[in-house]
């Protein structure tokens, strides 16, 4: 029964390797089409997302629950978290190209993505991990994520959009420390867009965890569905609640999207990137290595957020004027 719990709470992780490969659906399923009351189940999602999001946006006001002690205190310790987190994407990037995969598992060769953008991929991913062209692969990499639209669809390339503020934060961070070349033309151009680096994360970050809670879970709970058909992972059920499966899938969707909206609104992103780290590692344990493998540019991300905070632009609620690179 605790492993089935543990493993019924991956299902509500965000960016998970359930949503990327379409919960391990094999072929096309059918719409789903419920006779259980989902207005009044999404009317009460909304309520809470409401009420989370008013409180935390109250403790973001009165200066509560920041964990700013969580913030390094090193000289440059940002630079240096900012250099490796490109290098740790550079792995990911270099994972998913030998793969043969682009960016997550249903973009393939036979989903219509080139093979040519899929090598690309993989230079990208050694750009980063050596630090040679860092933000010239940046914007190669935005590049790549605008065509997907054309050859995935706006639907796969919006799951994935997190790979556009990782190209964007990458290009105004670069590889700086552990480069093997430590010259950049395009260094002195991003330099004044430095302070929003942390915000494209966090708001790339957020963006994808609402698009996957609609995409893969609340507009397709068929999904969902047919993967709990051969998989006893209602822990819900389990507890001895009277929550149905279709029920669980739109839960599961709602708390992913609170999660990124949570992110996107810039309030207490430490305290939500710390439930979202805990809930993240739950599969590590359920799954091995190769689930760390699959996650390494949102986990990566998240203890970003974690560490360092919200970011200095794009706050719909007030900046602290305390933080350099934001609360």
């Amino acid at each position: 029964m605790k492993k089935s719990i543990f493993s019924a709470l991956a299902l509500m992780l965000p960016v998970s390797a359930l949503a990327h490969t379409r919960w391990f659906a094999e072929g096309e399923i059918a719409p789903y089409v419920s006779t259980e009351p989902t207005v009044f189940y999404m009317s009460m999602w909304v309520a809470v997302m409401v009420m989370v999001i008013t409180v935390g946006a109250l403790l973001h006001d009165r200066n509560m629950l920041r964990l700013s002690f969580l913030r390094p205190k090193a000289p440059h310790a940002y630079e240096r978290a900012a250099a490796t987190f490109t290098m740790v994407v550079g792995a990911f990037f270099l994972i998913a190209g030998t793969h043969e995969y682009l960016f997550s598992p249903n973009m393939t060769v036979e989903a219509g993505v080139p093979f040519v953008l899929i090598v690309l991929q993989i230079l990208i991913g050694l750009g980063f991990l050596l630090g040679v062209g860092t933000r010239m692969c940046a914007l190669l990499l935005g590049a790549i994520w605008i065509s997907t639209f054309y050859f995935t669809g706006w639907v796969s390339a919006l799951e994935n959009i997190w790979v556009l503020s990782t190209a964007g934060f990458v290009a105004v961070m670069g590889n700086d420390y552990f480069s093997l070349i430590g010259v950049s033309v395009l260094r002195k151009h991003f330099e004044p867009y430095k302070e929003c680096g942390l915000s494209f994360l966090r708001l790339g970050t957020g963006a994808t965890l609402v698009v996957l809670g609609l995409s893969e879970k609340i507009f397709a709970p068929e999904l969902g569905l047919n993967f709990l058909a051969q998989h006893d992972w209602n822990f819900m059920q389990l507890l001895g609640f009277n929550f149905s499966d279709y029920l669980f899938v739109l839960s599961a969707g709602s708390v992913e999207m609170l999660f990124g909206l949570v992110f996107m609104l810039g309030v207490v992103t430490r305290l939500n990137a710390l439930v979202v780290a805990i809930v993240f590692s739950i599969p590590l344990f359920l799954l091995g290595p190769i689930e760390l493998a699959g996650h390494l540019p949102h986990f990566a991300a998240v203890v970003l957020l974690l560490l360092f905070g919200s970011g200095d632009c794009f706050m719909f609620f007030k900046r602290y004027e305390d933080a350099r690179w934001g609360g």
